[in-house]
């Protein structure tokens, strides 16, 4: 009677220590579950934190929204205007912003001393390429975008003619959450055809030879590339100005 008392005794001992095990059992799963699941979510949060930081590093920082009017970017009233004639195939063109234009942009740009003014001069050997992009950049600029456009598009250019075809181009503005149904509706229709052959025309008129041609007050900068060549340049007339 005895033995049969301890054995019932043990078996409920080892019932419930397996009910213990169990329920540990299950807490650990439950609280895997919760800290997957939190973990997922904080990955959905920093990819759209990156996203959006994308979306936001388009926009020129420190630049008034009234001092980007479409290829213009500066102060209306700046003493001093920059003029750069570019192909956006051009791989000077691409040196040119991503050497020159971030220095021009802190220093003149921003304080309000120097305005930039990029004019399409899509050369013919970059054909039909280059102005299919000079197009895609103006309608990128009907959405307001026509800086960060132009600065995604010259990220581009030492990929060569694969990557200035109407879909590559209308792929840069999706990436800026520019509108597609209306840029690809204005690349594909060329909308700014006659404008992109406009500024053509113009330089050939006044004699230009080549791209990037930087003009200061309509003067040319020897060494376009170099830095301190344009910011000097800058500096003559904002001096002369004085």
């Amino acid at each position: 009677m005895e033995k049969s008392k301890r054995r019932k005794k043990v078996s409920l001992l080892s019932q419930q220590k397996a009910g213990s095990r169990r329920l540990s059992v299950g807490i650990l799963l439950i609280g895997g579950i919760a800290l997957l699941a939190a973990a997922i979510a904080l990955v959905l949060v920093v990819v759209s934190g990156n996203q959006q930081s994308t979306a936001e590093g388009a926009v020129y920082t420190g630049i008034p929204p009234d001092w980007q009017n479409r290829n213009v970017l500066g102060n209306p009233e700046a003493p001093v205007t920059v003029q750069a004639w570019e192909d956006f195939r051009c791989p000077a063109c691409a040196a040119f912003n991503q050497t020159v234009k971030p220095g021009l942009v802190e220093n003149y740009i921003a304080s309000g001393e120097a305005k930039l003014e990029f004019r399409h001069f899509p050369l013919q050997q970059h054909e039909p390429g280059a102005s299919l992009a000079a197009q895609a950049s103006e309608c990128a600029a009907d959405q307001g975008q026509f800086w960060p456009y132009h600065d995604r598009v010259f990220q581009e250019t030492q990929r060569g003619p694969s990557a200035f075809i109407a879909e590559e181009l209308i792929k840069y503005a999706v990436e800026l959450e520019l509108d597609e149904d209306s840029f690809s509706f204005c690349l594909l229709n060329q909308t700014h055809l006659n404008s992109v052959s406009e500024s053509l025309q113009d330089a050939r008129v006044a004699g230009l030879g080549g791209t990037p041609t930087v003009l200061v007050d309509g003067i040319p900068v020897t060494n376009p590339l170099d830095y301190d060549s344009v910011a000097a340049a800058i500096d003559d007339r904002l001096a002369a100005g004085q």
